[in-house]
């Protein structure tokens, strides 16, 4: 827990000058396993004297030494590992003050709260939805467009010097998902073989021969800056604003090739198993049409748009889409279900990056 005095957030957040806490409630939210910068997410909420209720999110960032998963890193690329993870994005972005477009904001912080040795809890709205929101093609459309103009209003020179996809690429793809995925026997395993044609091993393959020449494509290209991890679940929907989005849960906040959110935005929910393989041509095309309307808005060319998008999904998402790190659990129908839709989503993926210029 946070050594932080709630009381004087509670007395904001409410605009109540005189408000004093009766009962205070804290539980953890479940997050992401996995990511090094995040140490916990928890609710802490309450109760006035005078019966107001209140909550905040919040959200404790780390220094990637305080990982519990920091030996999976290999012992002689460790220091290097925890020196250049960026793990104070969120808190960076808000030390920006930077401006956002219209129909998208941040949570509001109230507090960001050193705990020393490299760890921050960040004091944040707690932005009330109404259950899950449904992502229907007119709600990807408008999340691709406010994403276009984000990018529009914040074109860059070129890339950036940090890790970025490079090192994602390097390391969680290249030296595990490729590999994992030349194993034979994952496309023999009844979770894979039913699903997968038999030309996507092969296809895949060929993708990852050509990883250096992709990502020395992109360096070419237009780069702007962007979310970094726009995925539908970080983009919340407010129950008091339908028409607005909450960015939530900000990374890489180095340049990106224009386009680069619409990777996120498009397999986030596939990922979850909540988007049929059959859905994701239309997706597909709505948020790319979209998005160019984003950066006309703000007056920023579309040029390199297509090659930025479809280049870094397929970097960042064709080779890990099939969740071969799950083989090892008992095969039930749920699973299996999951299966089937995140191999038609590397077929999908593998069939945009067969189809980018050599």
């Amino acid at each position: 827990m946070s050594h932080a005095d709630p009381t004087p957030l509670v007395r904001q957040a409410l605009d109540l000058p005189d408000a004093e806490i009766a009962a205070t409630r804290v539980e953890p939210l479940a997050h992401v396993p996995g990511t090094p910068s995040t140490g916990s997410l928890r609710r802490v909420s309450g109760t006035t004297t005078c019966g107001r209720t209140w909550s905040f999110v919040v959200k404790r960032i780390q220094s990637a030494r305080h990982w519990p998963h920091l030996h999976l890193v290999p012992e002689d690329a460790r220091d290097r590992f925890v020196a250049i993870f960026p793990w104070r994005i969120e808190a960076d972005v808000y030390a920006s003050g930077r401006r956002l477009p219209p129909g998208l904001r941040m949570p509001r912080l109230y507090l960001l709260d050193d705990l020393g040795d490299d760890r921050l809890d960040l004091w944040l709205e707690d932005v009330r939805t109404r259950g899950p929101a449904e992502w229907d093609l007119a709600r990807y459309a408008a999340a691709a467009r406010v994403l276009g103009r984000l990018a529009g209003m914040y074109p860059a020179a070129g890339p950036g010097e940090g890790p970025g996809l490079r090192m994602y690429v390097t390391n969680r793809v290249m030296a595990g998902a490729v590999p994992a995925l030349r194993d034979p026997s994952v496309w023999r395993h009844p979770l894979v073989e039913p699903h997968a044609d038999p030309l996507l091993r092969m296809d895949l393959d060929r993708l990852a021969h050509r990883v250096p020449d992709l990502l020395a494509a992109l360096d070419a290209l237009p780069h702007t800056m962007a979310h970094g991890d726009a995925s539908p679940e970080n983009l919340l929907v407010p129950a008091s604003r339908p028409d607005e989005f909450v960015a939530i849960d900000w990374g890489w906040q180095e340049p990106v090739p224009v386009g680069f959110d619409l990777g996120q935005l498009l397999v986030g929910r596939a990922h979850e198993g909540r988007l049929e393989p059959g859905e994701l041509p239309a997706v597909h095309r709505a948020v790319q049409e979209a998005y160019a309307l984003g950066l006309a808005d703000e007056g920023a060319p579309a040029g390199g748009l297509a090659a930025g998008y479809v280049t870094s999904l397929v970097l960042r998402s064709a080779f890990t889409a099939i969740p071969v790190e799950r083989l090892g659990e008992p095969v039930t129908a749920e699973l299996a279900e999951l299966f089937r839709k995140r191999v038609g989503l590397a077929r999908f993926l593998a069939d945009l990056g067969l189809g980018l210029p050599s």
